[in-house]
């Protein structure tokens, strides 16, 4: 990837979802002191963290969706930390892929928007290891769909291990923008949501020329929507357009141009355009993410070669909660487990082996 210096590879030959990777899983130098660890394709779980050397301190921003994920990022990045260890951490949203390794760093500052404070709770590690085990047995009940969620759900989950996390959320929060200044770098924290999330925010290092986008930016995988509104996600992106940056470090896939913060605005202002005469006609949700799918624009568009499209389903639910049009069936346990099958049976893109990724070339195939 221009711009970046791999300087410590897992060598894996297929990304956590058994794909063919795009681009080397490892510690990658963005620029002096600064680094990022990058996880092909940008799936699942398959998340960017920041690391940040200030003098004789590392500030991690955001950590991985288990402690050993985590464990493995940090061996990588053993050969400066030694020297400069984790003095804070900075949590970009509440997704647990961002924040369920902080207890690793228990007693260290932990720095997020008072809204991811609020939401870092909600979900429990405990509930996703139940759903391991329940897809197990979803896989083999081939009745309205109950198998693809089962296989969908057991695909997404099977590479992270759950067992023993216990959720640490931010000791010092805030609401708009915060600066921060650690061993003489100074860091500007830029709250932007809801959007992705109800508390996102980004991380602008100025003297580096670097910002981290957290969930807000994509690259190469679909995103998604799971807050709203959605024109809050085109403004965060517009904003980050703005930045005078050398290097953009999205929330998952490889580093990110101005054309990819671009695609990225192009896919919710389509998205928006596509459902919005379907929702006035009334069409279901489910119905209008299967047209907006199958329809000649997105057939057409760039972001049809990004992994995981079936996404496209629940920011579809998003907007439509937007517009007011009700999708409480949704809702709760057994609504989110609904939820899932339907994107699931939507079938443009499987988690797994056979991904997306599988089938396109990257614009960026290789560092």
């Amino acid at each position: 990837m221009k711009g970046a210096k791999l300087i410590s590879a897992t060598g894996r030959q297929l990304t956590r979802m058994g794909a063919r990777p795009l681009f080397d899983e490892g510690l990658y130098e963005l620029g002096r002191d600064s680094y990022a660890w990058l996880v092909p394709n940008g799936s699942w779980g398959e998340t960017n963290i920041g690391l940040v050397r200030c003098g004789d301190q590392t500030v991690l921003i955001d950590t991985c969706w288990d402690l050993p994920h985590t464990r493995e990022m940090l061996g990588h990045a053993d050969q400066f930390l030694r020297d400069a260890p984790v003095h804070a951490i900075i949590n970009t949203h509440a997704d647990g892929d961002h924040c369920w390794g902080n207890q690793l760093f228990a007693g260290r500052p932990i720095y997020s928007t008072r809204a991811c404070a609020d939401q870092i709770h909600h979900h429990k590690p405990i509930q996703l290891t139940a759903l391991q085990w329940s897809s197990k047995i979803f896989s083999g009940i081939p009745t309205n769909g109950v198998d693809a969620l089962g296989r969908y759900m057991g695909a997404m989950l099977k590479p992270y291990r759950f067992s023993g996390i216990k959720v640490l959320g931010a000791s010092q929060t805030f609401s708009g923008e915060m600066p921060l200044e650690i061993g003489n770098v100074k860091f500007h924290l830029l709250e932007l949501g809801p959007g992705h999330t109800d508390g996102d925010c980004i991380v602008h290092i100025p003297e580096r020329r670097i910002l981290f986008a957290g969930d807000l930016l994509f690259v190469g995988v679909t995103p998604v929507a799971w807050a709203g509104p959605v024109s809050n996600i085109i403004k965060a992106l517009k904003r980050i357009q703005a930045f005078d940056v050398d290097v953009i470090v999205p929330g998952h896939g490889p580093l990110a141009t101005q054309e990819d913060v671009q695609q990225q605005i192009d896919y919710w202002e389509w998205l928006q355009s596509e459902l919005a005469p379907l929702a006035a006609k009334g069409v279901n949700v489910d119905e209008a993410a299967q047209l907006c799918l199958s329809s000649m624009g997105f057939r057409n568009a760039p972001f049809a070669k990004w992994a995981d499209t079936e996404r496209l389903f629940t920011s579809a639910c998003t907007l439509y909660r937007e517009w007011g049009i009700e999708t409480a069936k949704y809702r709760g346990p057994l609504g989110q487990l609904d939820h899932f099958r339907r994107q699931a049976l939507l079938g443009s893109v499987t988690v797994g082996p056979e991904s997306a990724t599988d089938t396109f070339e990257s614009p960026r195939k290789r560092p």
